[in-house]
């Protein structure tokens, strides 16, 4: 462990003045074509797309869910659009009633699913009949009355993720019954320079909150969601849960908590977004909370209470406090507050941390105030990826090389690395491992090491492809020249691992690269992708040191081992074949009998529970089709 580690006596708190990331450089963006990536699969989003709390006058209240029958569907009676030509030639509306299912129709803009059925106004550049040029759209609210207003604000969730070259967004308003309109400026950056473009997202949904104090006693006003395609082949711009009216006084919200501390200076140190972590690569539990005041008042002290469950046991000394904000933590302003506790997980299971804000002032809508995020410890995946394919990547006719950072906090010895591969693949390609180490961001890219750490070679099979939604991944082991071996990659350092892939492959990507650790290269050099590919490093290292890519079936040692209430069983499967586990005691007596059924191609794990086992030693022996394979494990 490093040695800062080892000096976490006590809880570490660190407060940014905003939510920004620590990245040294900015790295270099990849856009990818039509032809580079394949149709997208929605997904339930991490975060809910919010209710914005209870106005104290009310004057528009929009969630679009009013709206009857099929969709794509017209616009609520006193909203507004511009028309489009679509690809047939007609004019159509540039924004127009969605959910999940329509926006996404054309497969290239996965608008993330809030709850099931949920519409909104969506303008979609993407989707048939549309295909349209979007170079400027806008979506009107109907004409508002202020003359009796005071303190008045415009609540609204965008999901604006500037998909395949899509352009900025503003919010505008008029004054004089919709004949100009004027963009409405929404903060000043670092530098002083006025920012007047909404915030871009890839992931989520984000509730937007713009002060409209000055507008105080005009009797006609109109807002406008105005949004650009960049002149190019995009996504689209959504908008939902519009409400405007005064702002209560006493609101604070927790927009996002998660695993890491966002305010260590680039990677390491901290878990840093990621979905699986190895319990040997386990480190103390960090977390990080974006708050928002919401309100009208500012509020007083305010700070963020973190409570880590194991398995859904609280964790001795939960809730963690953060540090404070700024005695004043002033209307509608953001604030990012980390925490490091003293609580390293020593057994795989599920870490929960949950984020409370709390101040002096008080809150008039405790509903907001929480949110959850969670990180699995496993015996031997470190993922970045969440699990299922929700698009594939292959550039074309190019050779290339896709995979994630990976923080290494303690000297340990890997096995390989597990690669899912994507449906429409070219059966017969050939795709290897590589291990780089990463030593900073520069111009161009990552800084890396050639290590000449590779896996053996593997040919791809019909077996190996992933359709969207699955998760099944084949296993590179590790290789000295020709033969399986484990490779030791030191602690404190930071290392790229990837997979080469000749043209034709397709490697699923699941989730999004908010961090800058998912990476491209091909014949345009690198470049961060917006999506995280689903390539994993792989900590079993039995499984490189005593078993080949040819074999039908592969096992590792059970772990823990002695076992104790369960026991995890890794194994590797050439090809789809149903598996059976069946334990024996030292008489060779079945004791039980695991039916697994059929499993895929690729890294699998069995999870046995031993609860019915007396304290002794056993027998486990997997049987793949016509192959079985036999070790042995303690029990307690």
């Amino acid at each position: 462990m490093k040695k800062i580690y080892m000096l976490a006596l006590a809880l570490v708190s660190v407060v940014a003045a905003d939510a920004q990331r620590n990245v040294t450089n900015s790295p270099v963006r990849r856009t990818f074509t039509r032809e580079e990536i394949s149709t997208m699969e929605s997904r339930r989003q991490e975060l809910h797309s919010s209710i914005a709390g209870a106005m104290r006058v009310e004057l528009l209240n929009e969630n679009f869910n009013g709206v009857m029958g099929s969709v794509p569907a017209n616009l609520p009676a006193g909203w507004s659009t511009n028309q489009v030509v679509d690809a047939d030639g007609a004019n159509v509306n540039a924004f127009r009633v969605h959910t999940s299912v329509s926006a996404n129709n054309g497969g290239y803009w996965p608008v993330p699913v809030t709850t099931t059925g949920n519409r909104f106004a969506g303008a979609n550049d993407d989707g048939p009949p549309c295909d349209c040029d979007m170079i400027d759209s806008y979506l009107e609210t109907p004409e508002l009355d202020f003359t009796d207003a005071t303190n008045v604000a415009v609540t609204f969730d965008i999901f604006h993720d500037q998909g395949f070259g899509g352009g900025d967004a503003t919010i505008q308003v008029s004054t004089d019954g919709g004949t100009n309109f004027t963009i409405i400026p929404l903060g000043t950056d670092v530098d002083g320079n006025i920012i007047d473009v909404l915030p871009v997202d890839f992931d989520v949904w984000q509730t937007i909150i713009v002060p409209v104090y000055d507008l105080s006693g005009e009797a006609s006003v109109i807002f406008r969601f105005q949004w650009t395609d960049g002149g190019s082949w995009a996504s689209g711009f959504a908008v939902d849960n519009v409400i405007i009216g005064e702002l209560p006084n006493l609101d604070l919200k927790v927009d996002k908590v998660k695993v890491g501390d966002w305010n260590q200076e680039l990677f390491g140190f901290g878990f840093w977004d990621y979905s699986r972590v190895p319990v040997t690569q386990a480190s103390p539990i960090k977390a990080t909370a974006v708050i928002f005041n919401k309100g009208f008042l500012d509020q007083t002290n305010a700070s963020v209470q973190f409570a880590i469950t194991d398995d859904g046991t609280a964790v001795a000394g939960s809730p963690f406090a953060s540090g404070q904000t700024s005695a004043s933590f002033l209307s509608l302003d953001k604030d990012t507050l980390s925490v490091a506790s003293s609580y390293t997980p020593t057994t795989t299971g599920l870490i929960g941390i949950t984020a409370t804000v709390v101040s002096d002032s008080g809150d008039d809508d405790n509903s907001n105030d929480s949110a959850t995020t969670q990180v699995e410890i496993t015996q031997f995946d470190y993922a970045r990826d969440l699990g299922a394919a929700q698009a594939f990547v292959s550039p074309p006719n190019s050779d290339f090389e896709f995979g994630n950072l990976f923080d290494i906090y303690a000297t340990e010895s890997w096995g390989g690395i597990n690669v899912a591969v994507g449906a429409g693949s070219s059966a017969g390609s050939i795709i290897q491992g590589r291990v780089y180490e990463f030593t900073g961001l520069g111009a161009d890219g990552p800084e890396l090491v050639d290590l000449g750490i590779e896996t053996i070679e593997y040919e791809i099979q019909d077996a190996d492809f992933n359709p969207v939604g699955e998760g099944n991944f084949v296993f590179l082991p590790f290789a000295d020249g020709d033969e399986p071996s484990a490779v030791t990659l030191e602690g404190d350092k930071i290392y790229l691992v990837v997979v080469a892939c000749e043209s034709g492959v397709r490697i699923p990507v699941s989730g999004s690269n908010e961090w800058v650790v998912s990476w491209l290269f091909d014949a345009d050099g690198w470049g961060a992708t917006a999506s995280t590919p689903m390539v994993r490093l792989n900590g079993d290292e039995s499984l490189s040191v005593y078993n080949r890519p040819e074999s039908v079936l592969s096992i590792g040692q059970n772990v823990p081992n002695p076992a104790q209430d369960y026991t995890m069983i890794n194994y590797s499967l050439k090809q789809p074949e149903r598996v059976t586990m069946t334990i024996r005691d030292l008489s060779g007596r079945v004791v039980a009998i695991q039916e697994e059924g059929l499993k895929m191609a690729g890294q699998q794990f069995i999870r046995f529970n031993t609860d019915n086992l007396s304290a002794g030693i056993y027998t486990y022996t997997l049987q793949a089709g016509t192959v079985s394979l036999t070790k042995e494990m303690m029990v307690r």
